[in-house]
């Protein structure tokens, strides 16, 4: 050995210019060497023990290293070291084989001491079956049984160690072998104190009873004994087998170890009885003992009641439900460790951000929350839980993959950790030289690349944890337990369900709790999610507040359940519910308030999802993004029914949207109504082309051979004309035509307009899932329902100048406006009904031909009960009014004849023709007759006139 100091610059030992000096310096910097002078030094040394003609294979080797400063460390420190230079690893490929494994730390020297032969052998890196060799503990006494454990200990971790450096195994399977080392250890250490016969067993806890050890872990164990039991020589007996873990009689430690989770804790007996275990159990045990024991298993049993204990805490642990007050201990607990300056320090691989305790807190707690009814999730190692969390449906296959890639690479980062110090070290490194070998270790071609990827990891791992974990059943008070106990529970307590559903409202308590427990367990065993009662769990407080706010929270109930069994896996639902309450309350609302609604989304589940986005970002649709949305919807769609499935779905995602928005006060009456217009026209103008094409490819074009291009124009009526249309509005139409035109196989334009028109009527009214899109009624056009289904437009005008038509059908006429069809034919029409409305009749004869139709009318639909639309003062009176005024005053004042009747009473008022107090009642009126009106259709569908006078 040496005895100059590496830093001296001593010419005695650093290389002298001509004597290969300055090449050496030149190949270590290329080895990205940290420290140059020490290295130069240490590289001296090995070539003096080793010999200048190799010195091409050493430089060789250290390129190829994690940690060149430590690889050349380890081997002047071995090759001149007290036990001499063994000229077998001279041998090819055994001085490059020695070099990358010493790249891996400086403690490697150390635990390849008297072992440099045997782990420089091919073979002894590979994996095998088992992986560990179960020891032969030889010698005559304590002390020769102790070294022969230590050093078969020392070897065994060195070949784990090999083994994964090699990558013949990888992390997890390191994780197992180190903890079947442990197994092996405490077992032989049994032998080497002479207590392989006692009645005393050896329990498991932490990172070992998950099979999970790292290269530097304490083990967490508690002792136990059979009650009846001497005390004396069990305790004698574990007191020498933590005196030999914990190396004695000139050996290295084997372990350090952790009792302080023992039953009775740091004050209890070293080795308490089971009786002794299971009594503190059931006087004490609480959350953090259920968690602990998570990861509990036996190692070494000579007892006769210790698997029966085993039994029964695995009971304890799984066997009742996780509820609300244990799951916030469990969320303050990880508060405190996140505020602790470990869980503060971005270098902290275990307890920081997106770190393993994190991992570890979501998996526990997922299996806490879910291991009483699903068995496979149990048992302590993390990866194994983690695919059996996502093989039941707790984490979704990206969540599971996600928290397992990073749960793999956290662990390993941690492995190579403590390989470069041989200590418990769960942080970074500091050292940029040392940042640098780590990631080198791992397989990253530079210290910013690692940090990318483990930043990556940790972000993917903490955002899971904040949806799963952290956010959920945070801002409950005690006063919610009960509600999150019923989902939790597989058979919450009668005494519990009564208190809770007793406060909600219902006619019948126990009917609502087995109606919402279908939510939680649905009976299609195959639809029970985990995932989905977690959330719901989460939800369920806020869906019973919101369900006891509604006019029938029974009929709340039942909506919301049907609506939900329809989803088939709703864990999204509930998710995206949880995530935003007002979501949760505006979508009861719609169950307890709108039987229509529910309905029209039990039959198109499909739909969901996007309302339930289109609520959250509180989307608006115009006529222009209406119309956009809907071809891009029906691009490509050639069969007739597929055609209209997509038109009704189209319709039921916005008739819901709009309901919701019109139900919370988020969207007033007049957007409502048009609003729901807006729908219509879209549905409408989409068909019209649609049945346009159809109808040529069956009749042909229509030929012009004056270069003139047939035209038709599409006129709405009635609550469309005016865009009031309600969610029960039918669709008052007429089709003009220009008159021109006639196929190439002598169809006149009239047959082939009506065809047309008979095409559009018959896909709008044409059955689906909830009924027809709109009922349509063509009676409005000339000569009613006697007369021919389309007009020319020169018969259109004949006709309503003519004493053929009633002054009635003018009147309808104030409410038309173009609907599809050619825009330049539908403004023609309007221009001309706007300076031929009323067929020049006098006011005085228009006010009196009205009035008395208009009493026929309201005697024909006189019914029991209180008729807002034909009665006195009802909608009817209002429209007439407002229809005749128009009729009578549109000459002085062109500016009044506006299709909305809303729109006219102010345009009335603006035009002097109402009074403040008049302009006042009619508009609060008709406000309020048409909120009453759409409020029914919206429970009914159907267009409601009487309401009960009870």
């Amino acid at each position: 050995m040496i005895d100059e100091a590496p830093d001296s610059e001593s010419d005695a030992v650093l290389p002298q210019k001509g004597e290969n000096g300055a090449s050496d310096r030149e190949r270590l910097v290329s080895c990205a060497v940290a420290s140059l002078d020490r290295a130069l030094w240490n590289s001296r040394s090995i070539l003096k023990a080793i010999g200048n003609v190799h010195r091409d294979r050493l430089f060789d080797a250290l390129k190829k290293v994690a940690d060149p400063d430590a690889a050349l460390g380890c081997l002047e420190r071995t090759l001149t070291g007290t036990y001499g230079f063994p000229e077998e690893l001279l041998e090819e490929g055994r001085l490059e084989r020695l070099t990358f494994i010493f790249g891996a730390g400086d403690p490697m020297a150390d635990l390849a001491e008297g072992h440099l032969v045997e782990m420089t052998r091919p073979e002894f890196a590979m994996a095998r079956d088992p992986i560990v060799e179960p020891p032969r503990i030889g010698g005559a006494d304590e002390t020769a049984r102790l070294r022969s454990l230590s050093r078969w200990h020392r070897r065994e971790l060195l070949r784990i160690v090999c083994c994964e450096l090699d990558g013949s195994i990888d992390v997890e399977q390191t994780g197992d072998a180190l903890s079947e080392l442990a197994d092996h250890t405490v077992r032989a250490a049994f032998e080497v104190v002479g207590a392989e016969d006692l009645p005393m067993g050896v329990v498991a806890l932490g990172k070992w009873g998950g099979r999970e050890l790292n290269f530097s872990s304490d083990i967490d164990l508690y002792f136990l004994r059979d009650d009846d039991s001497d005390p004396g020589p069990c305790e004698m007996a574990a007191r020498g087998i933590l005196r030999v873990l914990s190396g004695h009689g000139g050996t290295c430690p084997i372990y350090r170890t952790d009792l302080r989770l023992r039953p009775g804790g740091v004050t209890g007996p070293l080795v308490p009885t089971i009786g002794q275990a299971r009594a503190e159990f059931k006087a004490v045990a609480g959350t953090w003992e259920r968690i602990v024991h998570i990861r509990s298993r036996s190692v070494h049993d000579g007892t006769q009641g210790m698997k029966r204990l085993l039994n029964e805490v695995a009971h304890f642990v799984f066997q009742r439900p996780f509820d609300l007050e244990e799951i916030q201990k469990l969320q303050g607990w990880k508060e405190v460790l996140e505020s602790s300056p470990a869980g503060r320090d971005d270098s902290e691989l275990k307890v920081g951000w997106g770190g393993i305790r994190d991992v570890e807190y979501l998996v526990q707690f997922l299996q806490l929350l879910h291991g009483q009814v699903h068995r496979s999730i149990r048992g302590g190692n993390i990866y194994h839980s983690i695919r059996r969390l996502g093989a039941i449906g707790a984490l979704t296959p990206s969540e599971s993959a996600r928290v397992l890639d990073g749960y793999r690479f956290l662990r390993r980062v941690e492995h190579h950790c403590m390989l470069q110090h041989r200590r418990q070290s769960f942080q970074i490194p500091e050292d940029p030289a040392l940042q640098k070998a780590l990631a080198r270790s791992l397989g990253h071609g530079s210290e910013d690349e690692l940090f990318t990827a483990l930043d990556l990891r940790r972000d993917r791992i903490r955002g899971i944890l904040e949806s799963l974990f952290h956010t959920l059943f945070r801002d409950y008070g005690d006063e919610s337990s009960g509600e999150v106990h019923i989902v939790l529970a597989f058979e919450p307590e009668p005494e519990v369900i009564d208190r809770v559903f007793g406060r909600y409202s219902f006619r019948d308590p126990r009917k609502a709790y087995q109606l919402l427990r279908r939510l939680a367990f649905p009976r299609q065993t195959g639809l029970r999610s985990p995932r989905a009662r977690h959330y719901l769990a989460a939800l369920f407080p806020v869906l019973l507040d919101a369900i006891r706010s509604t006019p029938d929270p029974d009929q709340a109930t039942l909506m919301f359940v049907q609506c939900v069994e329809t989803l088939g896996a709703p864990a999204v639902f509930y998710q995206q519910l949880t995530e935003r309450p007002e979501t949760c309350r505006i979508f009861v609302d719609l169950f307890g308030r709108s039987r229509y609604l529910s309905e029209l989304l039990l039959n198109h589940p499909g739909v969901l999802d996007d309302v339930v986005d289109r609520v959250r970002t509180l989307r608006r649709a115009t006529e222009e993004s209406l119309i956009e949305e809907l071809r891009s919807v029906l691009m490509g769609v050639s069969d007739s029914q597929e055609f209209s499935r997509r038109l009704q779905e189209f319709r039921a995602l916005h008739f819901i949207h709009i309901g919701i928005l019109d139900l919370s006060g988020r969207l007033p009456l007049d957007r409502v109504l048009t609003s729901l217009s807006a729908v219509a026209r879209v549905i409408l103008k989409v068909i019209d082309e649609y049945a346009l094409e159809s109808t040529r490819s069956r009749l042909g074009d229509l030929i012009v051979h004056d270069g003139k291009s047939p035209r038709h124009a599409i006129l709405a009526l009635g609550r469309l004309g005016g865009n009031e249309m309600g969610y029960a509005s039918d669709l008052d139409l007429v089709l003009v035509h220009d008159g021109y035109g006639t196929t190439a196989e002598g169809h006149a334009e009239r047959i082939f307009w009506t065809e047309h028109l008979k095409h559009v009527t018959e896909l709008l009214g044409k059955p689906g899932t909830g009924g027809p899109l709109y009922e349509v009624d063509l009676r409005l056009r000339p000569d009613g329902a006697g007369g021919a289904l389309v007009t020319r437009f020169d018969e259109f005008k004949k006709y309503f100048l003519g004493e053929r038509s009633q002054l009635w059908e003018h009147q309808a006429l104030v409410r038309s406006s173009f609907a599809c069809g050619d825009s330049d034919l539908g403004e023609e029409v309007q221009v001309w009904i706007q300076g031929n409305l009323g067929r020049n009749v006098e006011k005085e004869l228009i006010a009196e031909e009205l009035g008395q139709m208009h009493k026929r009318r309201r005697q024909a639909g006189s019914q029991k009960g209180i008729n807002f639309r034909t009665g006195p003062g009802g909608l009817i009176d209002i429209e007439f009014l407002v229809q005749s005024m128009i009729l009578r005053h549109r000459k002085e004042h062109p500016g009044i004849r506006v299709p909305s009747t809303a729109m006219a009473i102010a345009a009335l008022h603006e035009s002097h023709l109402l009074d403040e107090e008049e302009f006042l009642t009619l508009r609060t009126a008709y406000h309020f007759l048409r909120l009453v009106e759409n409020r029914l259709s919206m429970m009914h569908r159907a267009s409601i006139k009487v309401v009960s006078e009870e």
